[in-house]
């Protein structure tokens, strides 16, 4: 209701004017006829018609190619916001990478690989972070004997922290666990050095105040995704990466995929930082996941692009399609990156259908109304009469609504 409104004080301006004119040319004791025609002229002239229908009809047109495209649009004006994009901020588990982590390696001190992985998996059995499922699943596997918790904390961006019998476990990453006290080796950590810069994540684990070594986790890039960067790169597009994983874990992985640039080892409000850093440089930035984005996050970009799950063929598939878990993102039903290539260059066309319609919404503007309003009467020329005004508004309406469709 209060949009309709808002659409109602669009013709206020045509209604001022037109009273405007009318009245100055009875002042000058002009026949009451022409007063009327003038009066009349002038208000269809000033009709923001052509100005409106040319951003409905683009926009409706743009929203109709985006759903063949299988893009799920919360609004048809966040195509102008798609079009003015130039960086895309990546998350990494589901989207760089393909978002099924698995444990690759185990590196031990002073126990033997099952027990590291119990201890580890002991500790991660309620945790909700996909790299502690996927140690516990790993376990599970093998079917090693794991204790169950008596408390379970888990601290984001740090790891979790378990009571299992008489033994504090903690299982995270290593800036944590030097904070905590933790004795760690050298060995250890330069173990850590180099695995990281192979792009592995790596999760320490460690019972009471010694470490009892490192569980090495990958999760494989995505090939679509890696083919999506390639293609967004060929259209001037950044790829920047955001995560909390090791800084070079991070840079290892953005190096592999070709991204503008990655940054790791970031708390939420370090996340916030870099996009403002971004949006200080005057670059349009939208960030990308498969989860609900943090809303201080999604508050300070442009627009939040949000894939569809991955599909797992092991996995039962759910009857219902998959909806957005973000209300106000675009939704890539396809789940792929690739797809936000194709919306970008539906929202160049549209941004570019709109500014033409907007110049003939004004090249008309300026034509006719100065006739219907007398602007040459003085010189002899007669009033535009009412059904020119709207003939020119007929023809401006006719030019927007092709440009539109075309």
């Amino acid at each position: 209701m209060k949009k309709n409104f808002s659409n109602l004080y669009l013709f206020l301006p045509a209604v001022a004017l037109a009273g405007g004119i009318g009245y100055y040319w009875h002042t000058t004791g002009l026949e009451d006829t022409l007063v009327l025609n003038a009066a009349a002229a002038v208000f269809i002239a000033a009709l923001p018609l052509p100005y409106m229908l040319g951003k409905i009809l683009p926009y409706a047109r743009g929203a109709r190619q985006a759903k063949k495209q299988d893009i799920e649009l919360a609004s048809d004006s966040q195509l102008q916001e798609i079009g003015n994009i130039d960086t895309l901020i990546l998350a990494r588990h589901g989207v760089v990478t393909e978002g099924h982590p698995y444990v690759a390696n185990l590196f031990p001190a002073g126990v033997s690989q099952n027990a590291l992985l119990s201890l580890a998996a002991s500790a991660e059995k309620q945790a909700s972070h996909p790299l502690g499922k996927a140690i516990y699943e790993t376990a599970s596997q093998r079917g090693l004997q794991l204790l169950e918790a008596s408390t379970f904390t888990e601290i984001p961006g740090c790891g979790v922290e378990a009571i299992v019998g008489r033994n504090s476990l903690r299982v995270g990453s290593l800036a944590w666990l030097k904070r905590e006290g933790i004795d760690i080796s050298a060995e250890l950590v330069t173990k850590n050095d180099q695995l990281t810069q192979r792009g592995h994540s790596t999760v320490f684990v460690a019972n009471g105040k010694y470490c009892r070594g490192i569980i090495a986790i990958d999760d494989a890039l995505s090939e679509d995704t890696l083919k999506a960067i390639r293609k967004l790169q060929r259209q001037k597009i950044q790829t920047v990466m955001l995560t909390r994983e090791n800084k070079r874990t991070a840079a290892a992985i953005g190096k592999e995929a070709g991204m503008s640039a990655a940054h790791g080892q970031l708390t939420t409000e370090g996340k916030l930082r870099e996009i403002q850093l971004l949006k200080a440089r005057g670059t349009g930035t939208a960030i990308v996941d498969r989860e609900k984005v943090d809303d201080s996050l999604s508050s300070a970009v442009d627009a939040v692009i949000e894939l569809a799950p991955v599909k797992n063929e092991k996995e039962p598939q759910p009857d219902n399609p998959a909806q957005p878990q973000n209300p106000h993102a675009i939704f890539l039903k396809s789940g792929l990156l690739w797809d936000f290539a194709a919306l970008q260059e539906i929202g160049h066309q549209t941004i570019a259908r709109i500014k033409l319609n907007t110049a003939i919404s004004l090249v008309t503007f300026a034509l006719v109304l100065p006739l219907a309003a007398g602007a040459l009467y003085p010189f002899g020329l007669p009033f535009l009469p009412a059904w020119g005004a709207l003939a020119g508004q007929g023809l401006a309406l006719l030019l927007v609504t092709v440009n539109s469709l075309r």
